[in-house]
């Protein structure tokens, strides 16, 4: 919810970043559950991630050492 409602806020390029990255032509790494191309702010430098915003998932049954999910396969998590 607060990346659309940021979005206003975002010049023309910010919005084209945003739209690579949830397409998966920007990424920082391969899901390990789908192997498509993920995206995380932390891997390209940011404080934050986008994935903090949303609902606790239950990731027990993932590996630890594994690297983050695309937002298709974290959305289809159980909530925690």
């Amino acid at each position: 919810m607060e990346e659309l409602s940021e979005w206003r806020f975002l010049d023309n390029e910010q919005r084209q970043d945003k739209v690579d990255q949830l397409s998966g032509e920007q990424s920082t790494h391969q899901c390990q559950q789908c192997g498509e191309p993920a995206y995380c702010d932390i891997s390209a430098g940011k404080s934050t991630c986008w994935c903090f915003e949303l609902e606790k998932r239950d990731t027990s049954e993932l590996e630890k050492s594994a690297t983050c999910l695309c937002r298709k396969c974290l959305s289809k998590l159980p909530l925690k």
